[in-house]
């Protein structure tokens, strides 16, 4: 198969799977939560449909991966590498917590430049202290009452804002799975999805286009892994959270697995960073 019907192969995944199979999918599960009463009696509908979705995301990803390791021929072995070296999970730890400080540092970094622009367009602000009003004019009528602006405390609000909306969309299935679960099946179930992320986007995307050069294969496999965490994300201050992991991650795991080709301590780093993302 040429390079470029391979890469062809992975956008086809990513759109017909991550974007419109997970909508059909989340669409139906949606529903199984809201006519059963499967799972505990003190989950809410909301509750067990993020819960149904995530367990079932999970399991649809397992299919894909096995799936692709069927359609480019790759052995299972990609999915045990790097587990008999120890070294290298400790160092995956180690990896995703620097990659969390490094995305959070952005993140803070652009929604710093957001507000400063917002507070420059909005105008000069009138001090908490000043005047309740500056007297009458000349034609008899009060002048209009100047508003009284707190600057930190309105940026306060605003950052928590930001931060509120990044827990929504496919990552309130994680948090809401760590709230109602026992923490090994919330970890379990997180688990199973960066595992087969990291298989996708890197075991397999990464190996499939190796003959194509560095290039090729780390930017498919960057943008890609990019675009796919910006869906069903509700909002673009959410979904900015995500796509700014997405871009640090996507490079260093990348650049990784390109020089040393195992996937085990690129799992243990991606759960690393989601699990202390959303905690």
């Amino acid at each position: 198969m040429s390079t470029p019907l391979r890469v062809l192969v992975l956008v086809a995944v990513v759109l017909l799977y991550y974007w419109l199979g997970k909508a059909v999918l989340f669409r139906a599960v949606r529903h199984l939560a809201a006519v059963t009463r499967i799972g505990p009696a003190r989950w809410n509908t909301a509750q067990r449909a993020d819960v149904f979705e995530l367990a079932a995301a999970g399991a649809s990803h397992v299919v894909v991966v096995a799936a692709l390791l069927a359609v480019t021929g790759i052995g299972p072995g990609m999915l045990v590498s790097g587990l008999a070296r120890p070294e290298l999970l400790g160092l995956g730890v180690l990896l995703g917590i620097g990659e969390l400080a490094i995305g959070s540092l952005i993140c803070r970094a652009l929604i710093e430049v957001k507000l400063s622009g917002g507070g420059r367009r909005r105008g000069p602000a009138v001090p908490a202290n000043s005047a309740r009003h500056v007297g009458v004019s000349g034609t008899g009528v009060r002048a209009p009452t100047p508003v009284r602006t707190r600057p930190r405390e309105d940026r306060g609000l605003s950052l928590r804002s930001w931060l509120g909306r990044s827990r929504g969309g496919w990552i309130r299935h994680h948090l809401t799975a760590l709230k109602v679960l026992p923490l090994w099946a919330a970890l379990g179930l997180t688990g199973v999805q960066v595992a087969s992320e990291e298989l996708v986007f890197r075991g397999i995307a990464l190996t499939w286009l190796r003959d194509a050069g560095p290039f090729v294969a780390l930017s498919t496999s960057i943008v890609l892994f990019v675009v796919m965490q910006a869906f069903f994300m509700s909002t673009w201050q959410g979904a900015m959270f995500p796509l700014v992991g997405g871009v640090v991650m996507g490079v260093v795991h990348g650049l990784v697995f390109w020089a040393v080709p195992d996937v085990a301590p690129l799992v243990v780093a991606h759960v690393v960073f989601f699990v202390f993302a959303v905690i």
